[in-house]
């Protein structure tokens, strides 16, 4: 970086750039350089901007911070000032918070939040004291449409529903973290230092980040350390990665917390609990370190953080904990990350059915997790070198659509690709990519029977058309529509179909025999379109399947799929509420009571506000 002191009046772009003591810009645009102190930057755009002491920014003065684009017009996180307990609690007691902007005019479930949070506020006080504090609620996601392809760049049209992560959380001034659980007999609390667990060496690229957390994961496997629930906070050291100038000095050091969560959103359940955990130590982080940061920022290094427990997940769930709203469908896109919002159905509920069989994401589900998401790369690696003059200007899997292409193209472009392929053919095939191909495989076990690229391709690029073309369905109020493209998308999760209580493997291809029929039929043939293509992502189980079945056998039920990742979890179905008791009675009857499994399973969700601070 150059270190200039000067004054600008005709609009110029600079990147890298050092500006010393007293320097002066007007209507300029910066990019990733440093302002000196008590310099005035004037009607400018800043671009991850470190901006020092007493330096005016359209006439406010910031410290120690980076700047966003567009800065002050940014929709940054906002916090309180962290508020004794004593205060606190007796808000809470005598009603003064008003809970209902949370959750609407469920008075039950007002009741029944309340005295989750006077608990978890006895029991901080049983642990650390009477202090003055933070307390965040995150809840839990239900996706219902967009699974498998945030990452991808598709859309995710999630609510956040009455279960929650809590977390109450008092400054340090040190950079320690102290983390306890209220469930402390099966979560056993522990703590670290910020400074002991960030790289020795700045994080120069994402691709840096994905090495050393990978390399990270594999250190802590060798100790039998990668099991600790804890690994989701220590997620933090991306966020004091953000604000890190080389490998020994930061724009900020973070402060450490003194943190107790507690959580009712049901774990490895697809409900995104891990994720809540996350967005929840974040939070907390920002707040007590009083940071000027974007939610769209917050949610791109939240999804990145979370690569550090080992999984290579995008930023769809902790989008939608940040930004939903009570009584919306959130329809959030990526790359880059935009939301707008749909009215969720009048008179519906959603009904999130739990199948007790845990898809644990730090255990054997990840390397199948990793697979698909590796069948996506390579994939997209294959179309590039085959098709390159159709996919020149394509940067994402969502791209391969029917706004940028005709239907024969697009499955023209999937026949490109192989069925199954074996990590040796994938070598032959792409020597070029020897070395990205390489760092892939190194994130999980190679599938013994290889690499179904074909059919995971064809899901996520149908799954991005569904989940791009339901914002218009649920914007008109067309329920049944919404209903069918929730089967199909199931569909492409399935391994069994129950008919007539008879299990029947589910065989479904995108062989070049089904592809050169879609391709023959014409255009405007209902079977032909994109939306209505199943793909195969096999991530469901028979017990989750069967639940889907079950549902959507029963009176008033419009629509059903697998909820979250898959590999165990919930299922999802949305019903009309005067169907409500019944559906739930056929399911106590003919699944949990036949099953041996706890009559806890099913939850009746409405979709409430996004994460938000209380103190």
């Amino acid at each position: 970086m150059a270190a200039s002191r000067i004054v600008i009046k005709d609009r110029v772009f600079f990147k890298e750039k050092v500006f010393t003591n007293g320097s002066r810009v007007v209507n300029s645009t910066l990019e990733n350089s440093i302002i000196g102190p008590n310099s005035l930057i004037k009607d400018s755009t800043l671009v991850n901007c470190v901006v020092e002491p007493n330096c005016s920014i359209s006439g406010e003065v910031l410290k120690g911070q980076i700047i966003e684009e567009n800065y002050p017009k940014i929709d940054a996180i906002k916090y309180p000032a962290p508020l004794d307990i004593r205060v606190l609690r007796s808000r809470l007691e005598k009603e003064v918070i008003d809970l209902s902007k949370f959750f609407g005019n469920y008075s039950e479930i007002i009741s029944e939040r309340r005295e989750v949070y006077l608990r978890v506020l006895d029991r901080f006080e049983e642990v650390f004291g009477s202090r003055k504090l933070f307390l965040v609620r995150v809840p839990g996601r239900v996706n219902l449409m967009g699974r498998h392809v945030d990452h991808r760049g598709g859309y995710v049209n999630p609510i956040v529903f009455n279960k929650e992560v809590v977390l109450v959380a008092s400054p340090r001034n040190d950079d320690k973290f102290v983390v306890e659980n209220f469930h402390s007999e099966e979560f056993p609390g522990g703590s670290f230092r910020l400074s002991e667990e960030i790289p020795k060496r700045k994080i120069s690229s994402i691709e840096d980040w994905r090495k050393w957390t990978q390399e990270k994961y594999e250190e802590r496997t060798r100790r039998g350390e990668e099991k600790s629930w804890i690994n989701y906070v220590k997620t933090v050291v991306y966020l004091q990665e953000y604000y890190r100038l080389d490998d020994s000095s930061f724009v900020n050091k973070l402060r450490g917390l003194d943190m107790l969560f507690y959580g009712d959103i049901p774990m490895s359940a697809g409900l995104s609990s891990s994720s809540a955990l996350v967005v929840a130590t974040y939070l907390a982080t920002v707040a007590a370190n009083r940071l000027i940061i974007s939610k769209r920022r917050l949610v791109e290094l939240c999804g990145y953080g979370e690569w550090y427990v080992g999984t290579r997940g995008g930023c769809g769930d902790h989008a939608a904990m940040i930004w939903s709203k009570a009584g919306y469908v959130s329809h959030i896109g990526f790359f880059p990350l935009r939301v707008s919002y749909a009215k969720f159905p009048s008179n519906y509920r959603i009904l999130v059915c739990n199948s007790f069989v845990e898809a644990k994401k730090m255990t054997g589900a990840k390397d199948i997790f990793n697979q698909r998401v590796a069948c996506y790369e390579i994939g997209f690696m294959i179309l590039k070198k085959k098709c390159p003059d159709i996919l020149s200007k394509v940067r994402y899997l969502r791209d391969i659509n029917t706004l940028n292409f005709d239907l024969n193209t697009i499955y023209s472009m999937v026949k490109e690709l192989p069925l199954r392929a074996s990590r040796e053919e994938l070598l032959k095939q792409l020597p070029e990519m020897r070395e990205k191909l390489m760092r892939i495989f190194r994130e999980h076990k190679e599938p013994p029977e290889g690499y179904y690229i074909r059919d995971v391709c064809l899901f996520g690029i149908a799954e991005c058309e569904r989940s791009r073309i339901v914002y218009d369905v649920l914007s008109r109020g067309d329920v049944e529509e919404f209903g069918e493209l929730m089967k199909i998308s199931h569909d492409g999760d399935r391994v069994v179909k129950y008919r007539d209580s008879r299990e029947e493997e589910w065989e479904w291809s995108a062989s070049d025999e089904y592809l050169e029929h879609l391709i023959s039929l014409p255009d405007d043939h209902p079977n032909k379109q994109l939306f209505r293509q199943p793909g195969a992502y096999r991530c469901s189980i028979r017990e989750t399947d069967y639940l889907v079945d079950l549902l959507l056998k029963q009176e008033g039920v419009v629509g059903a799929q697998l909820a979250g990742a898959g590999l165990g979890g919930c299922v999802i179905a949305l019903v009309h509420e005067k169907y409500v008791k019944k559906v739930v009675e056929a399911l106590y009857r003919e699944y949990y009571d036949k099953c041996s499994k706890p009559r806890t399973g099913v939850l009746v969700c409405v979709p409430v506000e996004g994460a938000s601070f209380l103190a």
